[in-house]
């Protein structure tokens, strides 16, 4: 059964964490370590279906929630990373988790959703202040449900799946001037998922030794399950695009 939802149907998502690419240590010349640990805030739209199995059958819902609908239903949310960098080498580690809870039309739904990503990135040229990488990794993703009927039309039902990616990238930098830096980064992802993508760009301003802020946009699309799987009791499809925009905070030493 294929139904369509907005704000009610939000069985639905927001990304308060901060997943791939927040903050990243400056090591000016290769050698030296230098590490990182940041956090921040951002928005989140969502375009595309969700599906999950019932009692009573599958349902696939179409979600099209801009950043107003999603901030709403935001219940709590925290996430965090951290960098460690020797100019030639990169690692990157995050970690994200968030709910989301509704209560419209007689639903009555919690989402939770946790997100890990442990990632290297090898810098293999550097010119004119412009520093492109490649990365590779993996990214775990985590969603769980609670959904109800507050009015008893359908029984509890506690959706969800995990799945993990390896996935492979590049990445870029470009030195502004002392204080400014612009990051970019696109990366696929293959293992348990059909299709996922992402990438990212930032604008960082470090106007202190220690303290960095940045300005970010982020998109990932993702594909997990497959809809021909609808009559299947552990069904669960999550075919979405996520666009977020954030703001950054990052202690660097």
């Amino acid at each position: 059964m294929r139904q369509h939802s907005k704000a009610s149907a939000a069985l639905v998502l927001a990304l308060a964490s901060l997943s791939s690419g927040g903050v990243m240590a400056d090591a000016p010349a290769a050698g030296d370590w230098h590490f990182g640990i940041g956090t921040g805030m951002s928005s989140l739209s969502l375009d595309g279906d969700l599906g999950f199995g019932t009692p009573r059958g599958g349902f696939i819902k179409e979600i099209d929630l801009d950043n107003g609908e999603t901030s709403d239903l935001i219940d709590s949310a925290m996430g965090a990373n951290a960098s460690a960098s020797n100019g030639r080498w990169d690692i990157l580690l995050s970690y994200g988790t968030s709910t989301l809870e509704d209560s419209a039309s007689g639903l009555d739904a919690e989402w939770d959703r946790t997100s890990a990503e442990m990632s290297a990135v090898y810098n293999f040229a550097e010119v004119c202040g412009h520093k492109w990488g490649v990365l590779a990794g993996v990214r775990y993703t985590e969603h769980e449900w609670e959904i109800g009927s507050s009015t008893g039309a359908f029984p509890d039902v506690e959706p969800g799946d995990d799945w993990t990616d390896g996935i492979v990238g590049l990445t870029h930098s470009l030195r502004i001037s002392e204080q400014w830096m612009w990051r970019n980064r696109i990366d696929a992802g293959f293992g348990d998922t059909e299709e996922a993508y992402f990438a990212s760009t930032a604008i960082v301003w470090q106007p202190l030794d220690h303290w960095q802020f940045n300005l970010n946009a982020k998109f990932i699309s993702t594909e997990f399950g497959d809809d021909n799987d609808i009559t299947d009791p552990d069904f669960y499809l999550y075919d979405v695009d996520e666009t977020s925009f954030g703001l950054g905070l990052a202690l660097v030493w």
